[in-house]
């Protein structure tokens, strides 16, 4: 997807989420939370006081005020290649963070500002031809011993594979295996410390929830993520 299909979309965005998931008996908010749940976690990996946070691919900003409840007094950085969604984020969550146009090549911050750094559901828009470039600029900005959290769907769950196929926003979409993103990081000189599928069941078996960390290795999960260190 090119900048102009982000700005497309820009403002439906929620509502586009918000109906492609019904089916998972949740709303965008309950995604977005769990995820930065699971940072809090890569946060012991990496060791050391967090004082900034990378969002990158943040879009309009849904990851924003969770970054903001799980890492209280830290830094919150936002950049995006879709202006339009970055006004949007801007207006949403203004006084969380601060909100970065990003030109595609390099990141508005120098080498070594970030503790942290996340995409959600970002690299399955991006070209496969860029993945390595973009992740060895991301480790740039990453101080040593930093680390990258990449979530994407899983393109094991016939579930996910429905949503993504009917949903505009993700048209033209092509969706990442975890060992494929694992690869990737290597291939970019980061080390691979963390990986698991996540998201096993919706909201109508939600009791079930808590044998999730149990099945972290279980390729059915919804989506996945890779975390990788900064040597």
């Amino acid at each position: 997807m090119d900048v102009a299909e982000f700005d497309k979309f820009a403002d439906e965005y929620h509502n586009l989420h918000q109906e492609n998931i019904r089916i998972t008996g949740e709303n965008p908010e309950y995604f977005a939370e769990y995820k930065i749940r699971d940072l809090t976690r890569v946060e012991q990996i990496v060791g050391g006081e967090v004082n900034n946070i990378l969002d990158f691919g943040t879009g309009v900003g849904n990851s924003i005020p969770f970054l903001a409840q799980y890492f209280p007094g830290t830094g919150l950085f936002g950049t995006d290649v879709s202006d339009k969604s970055l006004t949007l984020a801007k207006e949403r969550f203004d006084g969380f963070g601060e909100f970065s146009l990003f030109d595609g090549k390099t990141l508005p911050y120098p080498e070594g500002k970030f503790d942290l750094a996340l995409a959600t559901c970002v690299f399955h828009h991006i070209p496969e031809e860029k993945h390595i470039q973009l992740i060895q600029e991301v480790s740039r900005s990453l101080r040593s011993g930093g680390a990258f959290m990449i979530y994407e769907h899983n393109p094991f769950n016939p579930l996910t594979r429905h949503a993504v196929n009917t949903c505009s926003f993700d048209e033209n979409a092509v969706l990442l295996k975890r060992v494929q993103v694992a690869k990737l990081f290597v291939k970019a000189g980061m080390e691979v410390v963390m990986q698991e599928y996540r998201v096993f069941f919706p909201a109508f078996l939600k009791l079930l929830r808590p044998l999730e960390k149990y099945l972290t290795w279980l390729p059915l999960g919804a989506q996945h993520f890779v975390v990788g260190k900064k040597l």
